[in-house]
């Protein structure tokens, strides 16, 4: 997706109808379909082990495809830590060290906040989309949509990680188009995460997943949970909001 997911997901003025689109238009409405031109969501992020369970009450703002503001608010250790994207640009403020970090294009694919999901994720980038060449696998029908399988092969020399991506999109008979799972594959061939999208719900006129769960294959009884509780779109946002001085207040 990317997924987030927050985490890590232009809005659509109407439901437009996907069979009219192609592979990789449809790929973009569902990457996007969370995110609107601007976006405000409180959510729960939730990593499980065998051993033991870390919860995380997070705070996302989102502009465009290319802005993006993470602020944890709990745990108390963590209140205030912040994530930005601005452009091509990520910084990280850790207030408990007063460090500000600017993140390198190698660590996108490294673990956010020791989550299942990495920095892509959480800042939504479009990497799906730009990076990837699409072929739909198969469809099926279902009895309230269908859903289609996309596969996504990285173009070359393309700055990804994954050797394969399964992207299946769940394709409304109104013309929405929502995200329903991700399988991302290593150059070998090997699944190494899945992420699900679930309870889809109607959210300010558009169709949305409010909980994504991510599980790393290599780990089994490890999972990491997202759960939205309050979502708004096509916010006034303005460009300022987005600054590296703001990471510090």
């Amino acid at each position: 997706m990317k997924a987030l997911v927050l985490l890590t997901l232009l809005s659509l003025p109407a439901a437009v109808e996907a069979s009219t689109r192609t592979v990789t238009e449809v790929v973009d409405m569902a990457n996007k379909v969370m995110r609107g031109d601007s976006s405000r969501a409180r959510l729960k992020m939730t990593v499980v082990t065998k051993t033991w369970t870390r919860t995380m009450e997070v705070e996302a703002w989102h502009r465009g495809r290319t802005m993006a503001y993470i602020l944890i608010h709990a745990p108390a250790k963590d209140k205030g830590t912040t994530t930005l994207r601005r452009g091509s640009e990520i910084w990280t403020w850790m207030p408990r060290v007063e460090r500000l970090i600017k993140v390198p294009p190698t660590m996108m694919h490294s673990s956010w906040q020791g989550s299942d999901f990495n920095f892509e994720d959480i800042v939504k980038a479009d990497s799906i989309v730009k990076d990837y060449d699409h072929k739909l696998l198969k469809k099926t029908a279902g009895p309230e949509r269908e859903e289609w399988v996309i596969e996504a092969l990285p173009k070359p020399d393309a700055p990804v990680v994954w050797g394969k991506v399964l992207f299946t999109v769940g394709v409304y008979p109104d013309g929405w188009v929502v995200p329903v799972k991700e399988e991302d594959y290593s150059e070998r061939g090997e699944l190494i995460r899945t992420i699900t999208l679930s309870r889809v719900k109607d959210v300010g006129g558009r169709r949305v997943p409010t909980r994504l769960e991510c599980a790393p294959t290599r780990t089994p009884g490890r999972r990491t949970e997202i759960d939205y509780s309050d979502i708004a779109f096509e916010l006034d946002i303005p460009e300022s909001f987005f600054s590296v001085s703001r990471l510090q207040k």
